[in-house]
């Protein structure tokens, strides 16, 4: 692959299910979850109503079953809390030191608390990120386009050199609220309804997408 030295991309990651493969144990511990009220789910649509957001799956399924929505999202945590070990996405690493060499830097925006960060420097990929957002941060969450704001502010970069990379609609509406370019990574194909500028199904595709869409 050519290499373009100081292209001026700016790009901004979710975290869950897209640099992290986690929704499959997501979906494993709301499942676990139910079951302490002895409540049974499926695990695959526990997942697809994960890729919407945790909050709404989890008032969904509160509201099925008559449980409190902060108890089922204690259990959640409890039993999230017990897989000590996030499985990064294939490719990343390769697509995160490609794009760094081809001059662009990156970002994270999570609903995440400290655990990503925490990841991110198990995995030794600290490196990589200019700037991380959590919920520690206080930003409004996505669809919300405020931390991304707060991100073109602080780094100095404008929208126009800027894409939010992300598995979910909420995180194409917010790059949309923010005006940057939006590229929807659905690698199980179950994100269906996102409006996304592009669209792929590994990382290993988003070097080659940036080199394409230059001017």
């Amino acid at each position: 692959m050519a290499i373009v030295p100081g292209m001026d991309k700016h790009l901004i990651w979710d975290f869950d299910g897209t640099i992290y493969d986690t929704y499959p144990q997501m979906a494993r511990a709301l499942v676990e979850a139910l079951a302490d009220f002895c409540c049974a789910v499926n695990e695959r649509e526990a997942c697809e109503r994960m890729k919407v957001t945790l909050f709404s799956a989890v008032n969904i399924y509160a509201e099925q079953f008559g449980i409190p929505a902060d108890t089922l999202m204690t259990a959640f945590q409890t039993h999230h809390a017990r897989q000590t070990t996030l499985p990064m996405m294939p490719g990343l690493v390769d697509c995160l030191q490609t794009t760094a060499t081809m001059g662009c830097r990156h970002y994270l925006f999570t609903h995440r608390d400290q655990r990503a960060l925490a990841q991110l420097a198990a995995d030794g990929l600290s490196g990589f990120f200019s700037d991380c957002i959590t919920r520690a941060d206080g930003f409004a969450d996505k669809p919300s386009p405020q931390a991304i704001f707060y991100l073109m502010e602080k780094q100095g970069f404008a929208a126009g050199n800027a894409y939010m990379i992300g598995d979910r609609e909420i995180d194409m509406a917010s790059g949309r609220a923010a005006g940057v370019g939006c590229i929807l990574f659905d690698s199980d194909g179950l994100t269906t309804g996102a409006r996304a500028d592009y669209r792929v199904g590994s990382l290993a595709e988003i070097p080659t997408l940036l080199l394409n869409v230059q001017p």
